[in-house]
């Protein structure tokens, strides 16, 4: 059986996600009634989904990015942003759903993969993890492109270049809800001393580098949010010590 993109293997592959791993979250997602759309929309938003995920490589479940998308739509004209968008898998997604609550979706990503680093990780599972310099590099143009074909690209923007010069420069002074998919330690505290301050009071900041034990490491640090993200207090972490998909909340 051929195995291309748009292949009846991969179409198969997708129906899994309905019927094994993510049934849960599929059901969920449609019997949520906060915000828009309806049951008919919501179905449309996951069939949607799982044709990206057919023509675009992506390293998240549908289930994981049905839980960010759940709270999207929950907030009146949202405020998201995305750091790390990779091949814009999940930047086709969230917009999507940005478009559905009436909202915005502003995409941070240098555009040339990861930078040099020396990070050496272990997997939650004691697998040993590196990350190489330019690892999951997609042009902005061809990220655009996937948007456009896939996605909602009239409620994107594009803000290239490295997390510790662009995120500081962040113009709205609210976030609704935030999506980190960066790898990097470093990238993950730099995204947080920008956008944890920013986050809206009942914000959600999510981060998918939950499979990596430092990741956890660090969001369990009171230290680390006292002294370099300034939070009075460490806020609640759902899945901390144990999921790849964590979400910090801030207090409403």
């Amino acid at each position: 059986m051929r195995r291309g993109p748009g292949s009846l293997y991969r179409r198969l592959r997708s129906l899994e996600y309905l019927v094994t791993r993510d049934r849960a979250a599929v059901l969920a997602f449609l019997r949520d009634r906060r915000g828009p759309p309806g049951l008919a929309g919501r179905a449309d938003l996951v069939r949607r989904m799982i044709a990206v995920t057919n023509h675009v490589r992506g390293y998240h479940t549908l289930g994981e990015m049905l839980a960010v998308c759940g709270e999207i739509l929950a907030r009146p004209r949202p405020v998201v942003v995305e750091a790390g968008c990779a091949y814009g898998s999940s930047t086709a997604k969230l917009s999507l759903a940005a478009r559905a609550a009436g909202g915005r979706l502003l995409v941070f990503d240098s555009f040339r993969g990861l930078p040099p680093n020396g990070e050496v990780h272990e997997h939650l599972d004691g697998r040993p993890v590196r990350f190489r310099a330019g690892a999951f590099r997609a042009t902005l143009p061809a990220v655009r492109r996937t948007v456009a074909r896939r996605g909602a690209p009239e409620v994107v923007s594009f803000h290239k270049g490295w997390f510790a010069d662009t995120l500081p420069e962040l113009a709205e002074p609210s976030v609704d809800v935030a999506l980190l998919d960066v790898d990097l330690i470093e990238s993950t505290r730099a995204c947080l001393r920008a956008l944890y301050p920013r986050l809206a009071a009942g914000g959600v900041l999510f981060t998918l580098d939950g499979q990596l034990r430092a990741t956890h490491q660090l969001l369990a640090d009171e230290r680390f949010w006292r002294e370099e993200v300034g939070a009075p207090a460490m806020p609640r972490i759902d899945g901390l010590g144990r999921a790849k998909l964590l979400a910090i909340r801030r207090p409403g």
